[in-house]
């Protein structure tokens, strides 16, 4: 939910290995199961990751993991990646994304520069490991939305009795939920929530991990689809017989709670954990955070100066719903689509269109809104305005609640300029601020009826 592209990237690794990630483990799928997509193998990125890849800046392969198709193909570390089954490889993410839609079994046709000569190799891809975890029995399911199945991924207590659950709303993208670390980002509150026997379900987007329907990045993919998907997801989770069907919370970041107010008007849950969210529309939002972000870099006559000329962009681009390309011929609104990278801009304008002061009016339980106060991606006011909406509704219902330090990536920083001007790749520890604040509130919902 930001124009950063760094600030979607805090969820995967820049090249993905499509491998690395948490503990693995390989098994059979069972007969009807949903098929498993195929990896490679490959760690891919640029030399100089700050900068677009070009012929300057080449993606390359930094890794080649042993065994891996890729390896068997005879890939080899410092290879420079021109094609991907027929198409240009522009980005490591972009690869990544090429070789995720294939399934296992499959050939890819890889085009490579070595030592100056080109060559073409064929890997034939293996099946993506399944997570595993000590502390929890990680099941790979599905679920239905219109038609075609969604990938869900769920960890179960090691118990035999009826579980609290928490079902996760990502933020903006289209990264893959599958093979989450548990050092930090969503892994980090994954683990925090096994070691206290919760159940967890990840839902993964359209077209993403071993995902049917329609890509993420197709202009199909809308909001509604997306909402969909969680709907089916808390549905499903609510008929496990290890899940308490009183007990199932929601945790949703970022985009997650905007989105996800399409689906909890239509399956209540126990209690809702919004954070670093949205409050008003989307336009008003999109105009606060450039203000917020411009004035962390420039004066204030300079801050002025960029929002008269971005609110033109954003208003065009927002309300009167113009196209990319008739926002390219307007000076200063060239890049306005670009840095939400995969997702594709009929799925921001949708989102602008989204109403939240409707969406969360028949949504009558408890919500804990939190906002980081080392993050210049949303505002205090948004979080604040968001609590104050549903209490209108629903009084008492909302409560707001702030994480001194922590950004929109749910790490520690410093201050708000800390995590703007953070480095590509640059790791901070996440804010273990974040689950003292809401397990304390999930254990008073739950205390209270």
């Amino acid at each position: 939910m930001t124009r950063n592209r760094r600030d979607a990237r805090w969820m995967r690794k820049a090249a993905s290995v499509v491998l690395a990630g948490c503990v693995w483990a390989l098994r059979a799928p069972a007969q009807g199961e949903l098929p498993r997509r195929g990896v490679v193998g490959l760690q891919v990125g640029t030399s100089d990751g700050a900068r677009p890849a070009g012929p300057e800046n080449p993606v390359v392969v930094q890794r080649v993991v042993e065994g891996s198709a890729g390896a068997s193909a005879g890939v080899q570390k410092g290879d420079i990646l021109r094609r991907v089954g027929g198409v240009p490889v522009t980005s490591a993410a972009e690869f990544a994304q090429i070789v995720g839609r294939r399934r296992a079994g499959e050939t890819v046709e890889l085009v490579l520069a070595r030592n100056g000569a080109e060559l073409t190799l064929y890997p034939v891809l293996k099946p993506r490991p399944y997570e595993s975890d000590d502390n929890a029995e990680v099941l790979y399911k599905s679920v239905e939305v219109r038609g075609a199945r969604r990938r869900v991924i769920v960890t179960r207590p090691k118990n035999d009795g009826r579980n609290p659950a928490v079902l996760f709303m990502q933020g903006l993208g289209c990264d893959s939920m599958d093979g989450i670390g548990r050092e930090a980002g969503y892994g980090a509150l994954v683990a925090a929530l096994e070691a206290r026997s919760y159940v967890t379900m990840r839902v993964e987007k359209t077209g993403v991990g071993d995902s049917e329907g329609p890509l993420c990045t197709d202009e199909a993919a809308t909001p509604e689809l997306e909402a969909e998907g969680y709907v089916a997801g808390l549905q499903a989770l609510k008929a496990y017989g290890f899940v308490d069907p009183g007990r199932v919370f929601v945790f949703a970041h970022s985009m997650g709670p905007v989105v996800g107010s399409l689906a909890v008007a239509k399956e209540p849950v126990r209690g809702f954990v919004a954070v670093e969210t949205v409050g008003t529309g989307w336009f008003e939002y999109d105009l606060e955070r450039s203000r917020l972000q411009h004035g962390l870099r420039e004066t204030p006559e300079e801050t002025d100066r960029s929002l008269r000329q971005y609110e033109v962009c954003s208003h065009k681009f927002y309300v009167e719903k113009a196209k990319p390309a008739e926002l390219k011929k307007i000076t200063g609104c060239e890049s306005m689509t670009d840095p939400f990278g995969p997702v594709p801009y009929t799925y921001m304008q949708a989102v602008a269109d989204i109403s939240l002061g409707k969406q969360w009016k028949d949504a009558d339980f408890p919500v804990l809104v939190v906002y980081g106060t080392a993050s210049p991606v949303t505002t205090a006011h948004q979080s604040r305005y968001l609590a104050e909406t549903i209490n209108r509704w629903h009084s008492g219902r909302a409560t707001y609640q702030e994480v001194q330090g922590m950004g929109h990536d749910l790490g520690k920083y410093e201050s708000q300029s800390a995590y703007l001007e953070r480095k590509p790749g640059e790791d901070h520890p996440f804010h273990q601020g974040l689950i003292e604040v809401m397990m304390k509130w999930i254990d008073a919902v739950m205390r209270n009826g």
